[in-house]
């Protein structure tokens, strides 16, 4: 019989995040090549396009560019993200939030502007470059997202491997009772729980090596495995699920050596 644990818990969010990272990773393909598929507008007369301060974003004037004849372009960019990018953004889960809040937390704030109905900016060749950068740099952290989950599901299959192979021996051990025993079989019993904290033990120093790795994906910075872990566990009743099982299982078998260890002594 498989005892259910918070790792198996652990295993089914794991394959939810997967299932997710896999939909927006998509998502942003679909974004980046609706926006390579618009053509930005250029100033009349003008082979250039006035730069002005905003982090790098060059915006302009939507009077120098006729007017609101070249608003709908940044306005479809605003529609795309919305319709792509936006169902799988981490802010819409638990209420919805404004269209460029969510915009400038997916890729960034000078984006945000840019495409802001409200800044009288244009879709100029400038602004293409910086959005579609900026769903590049998205898109290489949903990769290293997606490394550092594969890695963590990776994690909870090898720990449930031995963490389930403890707790069903327990549970067939369990079915005996100590006193029906001989002296050989509770010295077996008691080598077999022995060696059982042990494998608790080193699963524990190999969770723990996991937890201070780190994944990345081109220059995208590195994304911690512990603070993954954190995220993908934060409304749990434990943070770590595997530690916190590993350990209460190592604490168990800790009890029932000890029982058989008693009846050992009181039949020397």
């Amino acid at each position: 019989m498989t005892v259910r644990t918070p790792i198996h818990r652990a295993t089914e969010r794991v394959a939810d995040e997967r299932d997710h990272l896999e939909g927006n990773l998509a998502a942003i393909e679909r974004f980046a090549a609706g926006v390579r598929e618009l053509s930005p507008v250029s100033p009349p007369g003008s082979a250039g396009t006035p730069p002005l301060a905003d982090g790098g974003v060059v915006l302009a004037a939507r009077s120098q560019w006729g007017g609101d004849q070249t608003d709908d372009r940044c306005e479809q960019v605003r529609d795309l993200f919305a319709d792509t990018i936006r169902p799988y953004s981490v802010a819409d889960i638990d209420q919805p939030e404004p269209l460029l809040e969510t915009i400038a937390e997916e890729l960034g704030t000078d984006v945000a502007v840019a495409l802001s109905a409200e800044t009288e900016s244009a879709f100029t060749p400038q602004v293409k470059r910086a959005t579609l950068a900026a769903a590049t740099d998205r898109r290489d952290e949903c990769l290293a997202l997606e490394r550092a989950v594969a890695r963590e599901a990776e994690s909870l299959e090898a720990a449930a491997t031995t963490v389930d192979s403890i707790t069903e021996w327990l549970c067939r051990a369990d079915e005996t009772p100590l006193l029906d025993l001989g002296f050989d079989d509770l010295q077996e019993r008691h080598e077999a729980l022995a060696e059982h904290r042990e494998r608790c033990r080193r699963l524990l120093e190999k969770r723990q090596s996991t937890l201070q790795r780190t994944a990345s994906h081109h220059a995208s910075a590195g994304v911690r495995q512990r603070s993954v872990t954190r995220y993908l566990y934060c409304e749990f009743p434990v943070s770590y699920p595997v530690l916190s099982t590993t350990l209460r299982l190592e604490r168990a078998c800790a009890d029932c050596q000890r029982a058989v260890r008693d009846h050992l002594t009181r039949r020397v």
